[in-house]
Formats: C-alpha cells, structure tokens, sequence
C-alpha cells in the first residue's frame, strides 16, 4: 500500500466523515433537498472505498504488518470509526422522525368510532366520549 492511496483513503474518509454532519444536520432541520444532495457524494465516496477491498484475505502477511505499523492507517480507522457512530446517529434520527409521522398519520386515520376521546369540561375534569374528532361527528 503506498503513502499516495493512505493520502488519498485519508481525505476520502474525512470527506465522509463530513458528509455525515452535514447529513446529520440536514436531518435535525428536516430539509429533504439538502438530505437527498448529500447521497449520491456519499455513495460514490463509499463505492471508492469498497473497491479498494482491503482486507486479511486479500493483502499478504506483510503488506497488512505494513499497514497496520503505519500511523496514517491509524488516523484512517479512528476516522472510520467516528463515520460508524456519526451513521448510526443519523440512522437513529431517521427511524425517530419516522416513528413520529406514522404516529402522527396513524391518529389521522384512525376513525374507529368505538375508540374513546378523552376531552376536558369547563371545571377542568376530564371525561370520555365516543366520539371522534376527526369522525366528523364533533
């Protein structure tokens, strides 16, 4: 492995690394467009890395002691690692903000007229109805 492609794995690894904090951003303001921008830089970005296949089986016994005994590597892999935990933020961001709309389209559709809504009366106690305020009935 030589030093130009650590270069190279170096700046790809750290431009995903901040791919993944702008998507992250783009995700807490909920801007789609910005969001979507993002993926195609971030697929190609990890398409690039995958095809350099590095790995136990298809590096010799040395090259990988090389590699590992290099101190751009180690940079590379503690940039790697904060990727892991910057994705899986964003992907837990997602399955929230996804959560939260199918409850929120759930409580719209339901019109099950044999669910009980609980309202307030004018002395502030609360009391059930059968009625649904989405039922039109109210």
């Amino acid at each position: 492995m030589q030093l130009t492609s650590l270069t190279e794995i170096l700046a790809s690894v750290r431009r995903l690394d901040s791919l993944l904090t702008e998507e992250f951003e783009a995700l807490k303001s909920q801007n789609l467009e910005i969001f979507e921008a993002l993926q195609s830089e971030k697929v190609k970005i990890l398409e690039r890395l995958a095809e350099l296949n590095i790995s136990e089986e298809s590096l010799d016994q040395t090259t990988l002691q090389q590699l590992i005994n290099e101190p751009m590597w180690n940079e590379i892999t503690n940039v790697l690692d904060r990727c892991k935990r910057s994705h899986q933020r964003n992907e837990l961001l997602i399955s929230k903000q996804l959560d939260s709309i199918r409850g929120a389209l759930s409580a719209l559709q339901n019109q099950d007229p044999s669910a009980t809504l609980e309202l307030y009366t004018k002395l502030g106690k609360t009391r059930a109805t059968r009625r649904s305020i989405l039922s039109g009935d109210a």
